[in-house]
């Protein structure tokens, strides 16, 4: 009898797990696409991680896009040592780009107790990221047919503006900064440092978004 109330419970448990976290999810989405800059200032001013679980779905996601990517784009490759090596860094892509990005973030916020969590830092900077998701698994179209990339580059282009622009709102409300040119030149400090580790990590033959 105490196996089987145990065993209802778990159940239970699981139930309520799976549905609050289905929910979570269809709330971040309702939020981020009627209005995303309102989803950023909300997720810097909780207190309760919002939507960070959420986030890392999000990035998870993003990795297994670009998996799809390396198994997909190579299938015609014979080398496997090639076909590793470039699945390797086409998976460290996603996870690359937000650490950087959260890390500057977070290292440049003028005070990290009071103004900026690295939870709250982490999940604004996937958020970010979501234009260049879309755009990822969009582009997998291309994978089928090459004139595709006349479509994709331009919408690439255009999501990267987008996702350039969250940046800036996520930095604002991150570091609490009313002042609108206050927010322009950190987040000009902010985007100066993380592609200038991307142009040494590009020498390195490893690339961000």
């Amino acid at each position: 009898m105490e196996n089987d109330s145990n065993n209802t419970s778990n159940e239970e448990f699981t139930k309520v797990d799976f549905k609050d976290g289905t929910q979570n999810c269809k709330n971040f989405f309702s939020s981020f696409f009627s209005n995303p800059i309102k989803t950023l200032k909300n997720i810097s001013e909780s207190r309760r991680n919002l939507f960070f679980n959420t986030s890392i779905i999000i990035l998870l996601a993003w990795v297994l896009i670009m998996f799809l990517h390396a198994l997909l784009g190579n299938v015609n490759h014979t080398n496997g040592l090639y076909i590793f090596l470039s699945a390797i860094r086409d998976l460290t892509i996603p996870i690359i780009s937000v650490g950087f990005l959260a890390l500057i973030i977070y290292c440049m916020a003028p005070n990290k107790d009071e103004k900026c969590s690295l939870t709250n830092t982490i999940t604004a900077s996937i958020v970010c990221k979501i234009p260049i998701i879309f755009v990822s698994l969009l582009s997998l179209i291309t994978l089928v047919s090459d004139k595709a990339y006349i479509i994709i580059n331009p919408i690439a282009y255009f999501c990267i503006a987008i996702s350039i622009l969250l940046t800036y709102f996520a930095v604002k409300f991150l570091y609490k900064e009313s002042e609108d040119f206050k927010s322009f030149k950190k987040f000009m400090v902010v985007e100066g440092i993380f592609y200038g580790v991307y142009l040494i990590l590009s020498f390195l033959g490893i690339y961000m978004v």
